[in-house]
């Protein structure tokens, strides 16, 4: 049996060879297709350099599969649980489905999306752990253990929103989903994404473990402010910092908390 302590080791190698895709810069990266036996098989740049279905373009349950997603929450549905019976890997696989062709899980070869699987479902777990300190299997281990903010302190309403996004009467725009969303502009901009009313219905997502996935893959193709990029396309290349970015980031270590 597979452990968790060798699930977050398998974690941790993929996300400390990410850095490897700064090779990919650079080189073509079109995808030549050929049949072998009948079978698609595919090549594509540095990390597709032979035939193989998985350079295709696949799909993620091509190579994410639901036993993957059972070791890695295996203690989302224990009795302390917060969110026992929601989060399921279907649910998961459905709400990928609609971000696979802009390039979740799918850009680059099989590598490539397992990194990113790694990078995103390890945000998830973080985000959505009950396992703190000593927890058995680590909190990681944890995640997908709730899918809302148990006791939010106040209703998230930007009133500075109120001709874009206007709050409903009675809404509450605390954190839902498996990367939480807060504040009525962004479930206003979720729910025009995703095409759900999410704005005077914020509660959807905590009812819907799809859409719930659905609003956190969202939020991790899309740049949180304008002119930064989302986490995705950093994550697979398509975006690389400036020497103005270095030099900012550099200075913000340099100044003393």
């Amino acid at each position: 049996m597979v452990t968790i302590r060798s699930v977050s080791v398998f974690i941790l190698v993929l996300l400390a060879i990410s850095s490897l895709a700064l090779v990919a810069n650079g080189e073509d990266k079109t995808i030549k297709v050929k049949k072998v036996k009948g079978k698609k098989v595919c090549t594509q740049g540095w990390e597709c350099v032979w035939w193989s279905e998985y350079c295709c373009n696949q799909t993620i349950s091509d190579y994410f599969q639901v036993y993957q997603f059972e070791q890695l929450f295996a203690k989302r549905n224990t009795p302390i649980a917060h969110a026992v019976g929601f989060w399921d890997y279907q649910s998961f696989i459905t709400a990928a489905a609609l971000f696979e062709p802009l390039g979740f899980g799918t850009t680059g070869g099989k590598l490539m999306g397992q990194k990113e699987m790694a990078a995103f479902l390890g945000h998830v777990a973080s985000k959505t752990s009950c396992g703190y300190g000593v927890a058995t299997g680590g909190p990681l281990a944890w995640g997908l253990c709730y899918n809302r903010e148990m006791s939010p302190m106040q209703s998230y309403c930007d009133e500075t929103w109120k001709y874009k996004y206007p709050c409903s009467p009675g809404a509450e725009y605390y954190g839902r989903g498996a990367l939480p969303i807060y504040w009525n502009f962004n479930y206003g901009a979720a729910g025009e994404a995703l095409k759900a009313d999410l704005l005077n219905h914020p509660e959807y997502i905590e009812q819907n473990a799809t859409l719930a996935f659905q609003a956190a893959i969202w939020r991790w193709m899309t740049p949180i402010k304008k002119a930064q990029p989302s986490a995705h396309d950093i994550f697979v290349g398509n975006w690389k910092p400036t020497k103005n970015d270095t030099l900012s980031k550099v200075a913000q270590l340099l100044v003393p908390p």
